[in-house]
Formats: C-alpha cells, structure tokens, sequence
C-alpha cells in the first residue's frame, strides 16, 4: 500500500512500551502510518520542539529529500497528496457523501470531544494528579511537580480560549455523551462506518482516539462510556487485534484474548 522507499520518523512524546500514546493525535498518526503499510520509526520529543510548538511533526524521507511537516491532518495530507500511501477513502471506495460525512465526524471527534476528554483528565482535581504521573514518570518527582503545573497553566488557558474550560465537569460529561452515542449509532450496524469491507479514514481516525482514551487513566469517566459500550468496545478490539496486536494490556482491558 505504501511508497517502499518513504520512511517517516514520528515525532512525538516518549510512548509507552506496547500501548497507545498518551496524545491522541500522536496515536491517530501511527494508526494511518500502520494501516498504510509505510516504513516509519518514533523520535521522542517535546511539543516545544515542533515547528508549530506541538506534536506530532514527521520527517518524511522520500525521492532523495527529507520534509518536516507539522500536525497530524497535514502530514496525513502530504502522505496522500504524494501518493506516498494509498488513501483508504479510495479503498474503502466512498462515495462524495460519505466522504463529507467523515470529515465532520472527524472534527466531531478531534475538536469536541477530545477537547472534553483533555478536560477530564488536566482541569478535574481528582484527574490532575493521575495525569500528572502518567504523563511526567519519566522525570524526577520533584520536576514532575512544577512540570505538572506549568503545563496544567497552558492548558488551562488553551481550554477556555478555545471554549471548552469555560463550561462545568457536568456540561463536559453532556458533550462527551453525545459524541459518544453518535458514534455508536455509526458503528451498530456495520463493522466500520460505512460498511464491513474495509476501514476508512475515518475509522482511522476514530480508533486513534479510542485507543488514546482507554491507554489513559486520567480520563476515567470517558474510558467508563466506551468500556460499557458493547459497539465502541468491539470496535476497537477489531481495530487493535488487526493493526496493534503488541497492545496486550489494552486488549485484555476491553476482554479481547491477548
């Protein structure tokens, strides 16, 4: 499905051993880079890093040059756009419809609710110091404290620059619940969303985040809704024990076999 001669370095935050990454962006890009079938390797970095200050970016080798490319929408764009992989819309083989249908499930998904679920786990007390550890273990307990809290300070503004910081945990739940329930009207009747032949990028795009959110223990509340859906929870079974079978911990969470 890929260019043989491309290889893509990922960019992103150290990634924990056998498990998603602990940034759903970063996770939705190794998911399309896995499904695409091309030569690709991690580099752990930090968002300052970035070109955009903020991951993932991706150094693209291929034709004898290399290109960094920040965000995961435009790498993803720049892969296709070069025919470095094969689009799985075309695999998939949507219709115009289907294909808008999928774009605004992905904003649906990427602007809404993992801007929730970004809520849950920094901006509610009981979730900051879980994340806190989970996301800073690599440093020494004392820099974890003002790390933690320097990066609660960032967030905490980007949340209610964007909107999301200025409603209640109540209301965050409500969002959280509607894009939940209108995932699962998607996916009860067919394997993927628009069918059972194959994934497309929207399925992609949906697992990543699903994936994100169960890797997670800050986000307990979100984790709850997916494990307690018999559709979101199959899904992404499916979805792992194709692409990610290295996710034993995750498979056994959701009652797969690994």
């Amino acid at each position: 499905m890929a260019n043989p001669t491309t290889h893509v370095v990922l960019c992103a935050p150290p990634k924990p051993k056998d498990a998603p990454s602990l940034s759903g962006f970063c996770e939705k890009l190794e998911v399309f880079l896995r499904y695409g079938g091309i030569s690709y390797e991690q580099r752990d970095v930090y968002p300052f890093q970035g070109p955009k200050k903020k991951v993932p970016y991706a150094e693209i080798r291929h034709d004898e040059k290399t290109v960094t490319v920040p965000d995961s929408h435009f790498i993803i764009r720049y892969l296709l756009e070069n025919k470095l992989i094969k689009d799985p819309d075309d695999l998939a083989e949507l219709t115009p419809e289907q294909r808008a249908e999928s774009r605004a499930f992905q904003a649906y998904v990427e602007e809404t609710l993992y801007s929730a679920v970004v809520y849950e786990r920094w901006l509610v007390p009981e979730n900051f110091e879980v994340g806190k550890r989970e996301t800073f273990n690599n440093l020494p307990w004392f820099l974890q404290y003002f790390v933690g809290w320097y990066f609660l300070s960032r967030v905490s503004s980007a949340m209610w620059a964007a909107g999301m910081g200025r409603h209640s945990w109540e209301e965050v739940q409500t969002l959280q619940r509607e894009v939940f329930d209108a995932l699962e009207v998607k996916l009860c009747k067919h394997k993927y969303f628009h069918g059972d032949e194959r994934p497309s990028r929207i399925d992609l795009t949906v697992y990543g985040f699903l994936a994100n959110i169960l890797a997670c223990k800050a986000n307990p509340y979100s984790a709850d809704i997916i494990l307690k859906s018999t559709v979101l929870s199959s899904f992404v079974k499916a979805m792992t024990t194709t692409l990610f079978p290295e996710y034993e911990d995750l498979l056994k969470t959701i009652g797969g076999d690994a």
